[in-house]
């Protein structure tokens, strides 16, 4: 099965430039790959509020969508806020090989940054409910890697997800860790 790479932090850290770098190179090496991005799958399915339920919503749908990609074969690649832990969680328990990315920014950096405008209208109270400023967005625990955007290259930062994302796609190892010890033994002879 194909694993599920989920970029999660707030707007503006670089979740989709990451994600479509990492499309692109897994593309070269041959692999079928979806990118959804939380920002364009909003806008399509109609999603439009930010209460917490809607927030919900929208990454419920999210999740159901990479796991038919997953049916098909295909390796996903989620960038979206996913501001909650219970959303988190809900990831961890319903994806098989689920790979959680914490591509983290400080404040200071993302304001800074604003490629969309929604800090400055946040400080001008047009924007309410913005992860990290007027909303909550809860600190990833379980996250498999973080990714300081604000203090690496957008190379590095690449370098770590590619290289998270090449031991995820490792099937051999996978199913050699699922053989028993004695098996193990024997990998020499195992056909994988």
């Amino acid at each position: 099965m194909t694993p599920v790479i989920w970029l999660l932090g707030l707007s503006g850290s670089g979740k989709t430039t990451l994600g479509s770098l990492l499309r692109l190179y897994l593309e070269g090496q041959g692999q079928t790959v979806t990118l959804l991005d939380g920002d364009r799958f909003r806008r399509a399915h109609g999603f439009c509020g930010f209460t917490p339920e809607d927030r919900r919503r929208h990454i419920d749908a999210l999740r159901d969508a990479a796991l038919q990609e997953q049916a098909l074969g295909r390796v996903c690649i989620v960038a979206a806020i996913t501001p909650y832990a219970d959303m988190r969680r809900k990831n961890r328990e319903l994806l098989p090989r689920y790979r959680e990315v914490w591509v983290r920014c400080g404040l200071t950096t993302l304001l800074q940054r604003d490629t969309k405008g929604l800090y400055s209208a946040a400080a001008k109270g047009l924007v309410t409910r913005l992860s990290g400023v007027s909303d909550a967005f809860d600190t990833p625990r379980e996250a498999h890697a973080v990714i300081d955007t604000d203090r690496r290259t957008l190379a590095e930062s690449y370098e770590i997800l590619r290289d998270l994302t090449l031991n995820a796609l490792d099937w051999q190892n996978d199913a050699l860790r699922a053989l028993p010890p004695a098996a193990q033994a024997l990998r020499p002879c195992i056909a994988l």
